[in-house]
Formats: structure tokens, C-alpha cells, sequence
């Protein structure tokens, strides 16, 4: 969890209040935090860190901006730069810190940096703080200092303590550990959310599930009172599709239609016949004409002539020819009909 190291220089000491103080070396480090690389792309990240925060780098007193307690500043880096292979900083002291560095009272430097961790380069620097308690000896530029984390102001890992007793881990618990173990509690978090989310879906009665309340709707469609929605739709599209009690009531009414257009037909017929403005010949044919259209039927019956003499057709029955000969009722027909007699005896006779 640690993405920045706290780092002191090198153990000379400060003469003076320095306006230039070296920072860090540049080159492959060791210190007591692991071991990182400087080079010219650490620079520029740190310049661009200082430019992109728009406010003078501070340098305070044991690392006390790290932990949060009262920070006054001992001075204000007003510049970054390289020089003699090490990054360098132009640095603004306070009246006091000045003091302090005339008087001895603080003989080191301590840099923060943040190191990237995937090839373990430093990246950032945070703050520089005047320190006392240098940890490593004999480093020729820069050593860790020895109350930052031991003396327990290292406010990352007591919140890492902390976190890891919140997960029922114990203090020596690795990064790695509470990483593992943060993650499978938020898998677990969201685990439960969805099962409340489902379950709170399934107390929800479903659409079909629904009653109607009106209760007149539901007699009048044959249903209880209280009827699932479901069962009120289904008896509504019943009935536009004319089924009622499992009877098809449109199959009915057609059915029943057509026996009422064919008793209509078959008494015009009659009538037709009976008042002799057809022959029974021409039966079927009237049949057809009266149910493809009832009204023009009776229209043409209407105003057609007379044609077979009143008491010569004996309405269904139809007419035979008497022997060899042609009777005037047949006569009468045919020439309504452009039939010559001939043509009655050659094709109409008995026999033929």
C-alpha cells in the first residue's frame, strides 16, 4: 500500500542556511525502504508534480506534513534543477529555520518521493523536511529517516493497521492480504444487494396476478368477482373472437345467415314459379340468382312477364312433355327463351 518513500541525505552537515541544497542523486539508490532508480524522466515528473500543484514546494520539520499534526514551514522550494548528477533545489528559508540551521539545531535533509512500483522509479516528490535522525550510515547520498515510520507517525500504516482489524485480519497482515480480503467483502457486499434486489422483485405480484376491482365487468364477462387480470383479458379477446362457453358464436350467425338466405331464395322461387314468371327449367338458376342477391331477384320476378300460363305449373314439380308434342305453355317459354320447337321436340321429347 505504500507508494511513497521517506529519504534524508546524504550525513554532512548543513553549514549555514544553504540557498541550494542537493535533493536527490541520480543513479540507482538503496535505502532502507527498498531500493529505486533517478534519472532524467524522475526530474521532469517531479518538475511537472510542482507545476501541475501551482504552489511552492514545502519544506517543514520532521515530516510533520505527512502526519498530519501542526506543519509550520521551514522554507519553500522556489526551484528544481540538475547540476553535478543530482537533482538540486533553489530553497526560500523561514527566519526561524534559518536559526535553526545557523545554530546546528538541524543538520540533515529528508526528501519524500513517491516511486512508481512497476519498474521502481521515483516519480514525485511530496514535501523535504529538516531531520536529525538519520537511519543507514555510510550512504553516500541519501539515508531514510528513523522516526518517519518507526516512531509510529506514519499515518498510511496505521490506517492499514486499522483497515486490516476492520477485516479480521491481524497487524502483520501484507499488503496483499487486505487487499485480498477488502475485495472479497465487496464482492460479498454486492453479492447481498442482489440477492435483496431479486427478492424484493419476487414479493411484487406479477402483472398477471392483478385483480380487477370492478366488479359489474367481471359478471357481465361470466367471471367472480376479484378476477385476475389474465382470466379478464383472456374472456375479452373470447369475445371479440365470438367464442362464449367454448360455443363460436360467428360460426353460428353465418350458419344460421345462410339457412335464413336460402329459405328467402327458395320462397322467392316458389313464387316466381306460382306466379309464372319462370319455369321450373329454370329453378336452379333462380335459385342462384336469389342468393347472390335477394332484392334483384325480386325486382326482375316483378317486372319479367308472364310467361307460363296460370294453372300449367305445378310449382316444385317440374314440366314434362306430353308425348310427341309440344304444349302451349312449353311454347310460350321457350320463345321467351329464343328456343324454336324444334329444337323442344329434337331435344326435350320422351325417349330422346
Amino acid at each position: 500500500m505504500h507508494d511513497y518513500l521517506t529519504l534524508k541525505s546524504r550525513e554532512m552537515e548543513v553549514g549555514g542556511a544553504p540557498e541550494i541544497i542537493s535533493v536527490l542523486p541520480l543513479g540507482h539508490v538503496k535505502s532502507a525502504k527498498g531500493e529505486f532508480d533517478v534519472d532524467g524522466e524522475s526530474f521532469a515528473a517531479m518538475k511537472a508534480q510542482i507545476a501541475q500543484r501551482g504552489v511552492d514546494l514545502v519544506v517543514d520539520y520532521e515530516h510533520q506534513t505527512l502526519t498530519g499534526e501542526q506543519a509550520p514551514a521551514a522554507g519553500w522550494v522556489k526551484e528544481l534543477f540538475l547540476d553535478d548528477g543530482q537533482i538540486k533545489a533553489r530553497v526560500e528559508w523561514t527566519d526561524r529555520a534559518k536559526a535553526y540551521l545557523e545554530n546546528r539545531e538541524y543538520r540533515y535533509l529528508s526528501p519524500v518521493i513517491t516511486v512508481r512500483k512497476a519498474d521502481s522509479k521515483a516519480m514525485g516528490l511530496h514535501s523535504i523536511a529538516l531531520t536529525n535522525t538519520p537511519a543507514i550510515e555510510h550512504m553516500e547520498a541519501i539515508v531514510n529517516s528513523l522516526n518517519f515510520e518507526e516512531g509510529g507517525h506514519n499515518t498510511m500504516n496505521e490506517f492499514m493497521k486499522k483497515l486490516a482489524a476492520l477485516l479480521g485480519l491481524g497487524e502483520d497482515a501484507t499488503e496483499e492480504q487486505v487487499a485480498e480480503a477488502l475485495k472479497a467483502c465487496v464482492e460479498e457486499n454486492k453479492s447481498l444487494k442482489e440477492s435483496a434486489a431479486e427478492a424484493g422483485k419476487q414479493q411484487q405480484p406479477p402483472e398477471d396476478d392483478k385483480v380487477v376491482a370492478n366488479k359489474e365487468v367481471c359478471e357481465l364477462l361470466g367471471l367472480k368477482a376479484g378476477a385476475a387480470t389474465a382470466d379478464v383479458a383472456a374472456a375479452i379477446m373470447a369475445l371479440k373472437g365470438g367464442n362464449i362457453g367454448g360455443v363460436n358464436l360467428v360460426e353460428q350467425v353465418e350458419s344460421l345467415k345462410a339457412k335464413l338466405a336460402d329459405r328467402d331464395a327458395e320462397e322467392a322461387v316458389e313464387m316466381a314459379l306460382k306466379a309464372g314468371k319462370i319455369t321450373p327449367a329454370q329453378r336452379d338458376w333462380a335459385k342462384g340468382y336469389a342468393l347472390k342477391n335477394l332484392d334483384d331477384f325480386r325486382g326482375f320476378v316483378e317486372k319479367a312477364p308472364q310467361v307460363v300460363p296460370m294453372g300449367s305449373v305445378g310449382g316444385s314439380e317440374p314440366l314434362a312433355l306430353k308425348a310427341d308434342e309440344v304444349d302451349e305453355a312449353t311454347l310460350l317459354v321457350c320463345k321467351q327463351l329464343g328456343i324454336s320447337a324444334e329444337d323442344v321436340k329434337k331435344y326435350g321429347m320422351k325417349g330422346e
